[in-house]
């Protein structure tokens, strides 16, 4: 999946760029990197005044070449959907000076879509659910199933060419997301973090 920069002079330039006319879920860039209509991309948003780059997984609307005696510069449209675009609605509530980013975490987590089962610890029942968000050390997992901070559970994630899907154990941190929590991969010794890093550069590369 290609990497996209849309970085913006400012926090109001990147609240305009949200104000497609006639799109919805939608955020106008400016970039000579062609993509397009259909493909996914992560765009790399960013714009002075951030503390830190926002990873999100889109899709590309619309994109168009530059045409320098018209004034228009290179780029298009791309659109998110779900928990992607609520991360801009953060990032718009941020350049607006309603919310605060806090700096950057050490691991940076890759915008994903992967589906993955799950069980608590000393129980045997899976359930299915999906990943939107991974790094080494952690996860954003979507699921419907009340899930409270502190909660032990395991995650089976089946990396892509891969026939047995490889067990994380993990602790809920956070359940403030309308869609699903938080979760911190423990355990996690020399080769446990090789191989979250190999199942991570399985997925993103798919």
């Amino acid at each position: 999946m290609r990497r996209i920069r849309c970085h913006y002079s400012s926090g109001e330039a990147f609240v305009d760029a949200l104000k497609t006319p006639g799109e919805e879920n939608a955020i106008q860039v400016f970039t000579t990197e062609r993509f397009e209509p259909g493909e996914e991309v992560l765009a790399e948003v960013f714009f002075s005044g951030l503390p830190g780059k926002m990873m999100v997984r889109a899709i590309g609307k619309k994109w168009q070449s530059a045409r320098p005696r018209l004034r228009v510069r290179a780029g298009g449209v791309l659109r998110c959907v779900g928990s992607e675009w609520r991360k801009l609605d953060f990032l718009r509530e941020v350049a607006a000076g309603d919310a605060k980013m806090m700096p950057r975490r050490r691991h940076v987590r890759q915008p994903v879509l992967v589906e993955i089962r799950w069980r608590r610890s000393g129980e045997p029942e899976l359930t299915a659910a999906t990943i939107s968000e991974i790094s080494e050390a952690g996860a954003l997992l979507l699921t419907k199933e009340d899930l409270a901070v502190g909660d032990e559970i395991i995650i089976e994630i089946t990396p892509p060419g891969s026939a047995r899907p490889l067990e994380v154990q993990s602790v809920v941190r956070n359940n403030d997301n309308p869609d699903g929590c938080g979760v911190e991969f423990v355990a996690r010794d020399m080769g446990g973090v090789h191989r979250i890093r190999e199942v991570i550069r399985r997925i993103v590369d798919e």
